[in-house]
């Protein structure tokens, strides 16, 4: 069994995978996405397309070197599970927003990734890269972290 030696940490909206029929910026705050229109349209969530990204991270996926976690900002349904386990496929972990969990992206993928990096497997890991596509949740987690970090530009980065 091969040592793993690097860290890889994606985004999965815009950076994986294309939600963007599902995606709108808020009416009354256009720095926001619109949550409602998101949920109401959740359910669709299997028929989101990969983006290019998604091969790089099935490659990563494919290499006993690497630990590939998905950090979402998205609550996971049955919709995001199977599209996962059909067409992305599963990560050696998985970070997403629990059902009414309200705090800040960048916050809520921190705290879960801390507990994941604390492991003591991990503790000499510092090949650590972060795949977003919202600059501000990438430089929080990349200044906490210390890790390097890809800016992969979306529409849907809010």
């Amino acid at each position: 069994m091969a040592k793993i030696k690097k860290i890889a940490i994606f985004d999965m909206d815009g950076v994986l995978v294309d939600s963007s029929w599902r995606y709108r910026v808020s009416k009354e705050d256009n720095t926001k996405i619109d949550l409602q229109f998101w949920r109401d349209n959740e359910r669709g969530a299997y028929f989101d397309e990969l983006l290019p990204m998604a091969k790089e991270y099935q490659a990563m996926l494919n290499n006993p070197e690497y630990f590939v976690i998905i950090a979402t900002a998205r609550t996971m349904n049955t919709a995001s599970w199977a599209f996962i386990d059909n067409k992305l496929g599963k990560p050696d972990a998985i970070i997403y927003r629990k059902d009414k969990e309200n705090r800040g992206g960048a916050d809520m993928k921190i705290a879960g990734l801390k507990k994941i990096l604390s492991l003591k497997q991990f503790k000499n890991i510092k090949d650590i890269t972060m795949f977003e596509d919202n600059a501000k949740y990438l430089k929080a987690i990349c200044d906490y972290f210390k890790c390097k970090g890809v800016y992969i530009p979306s529409n849907q980065g809010h």
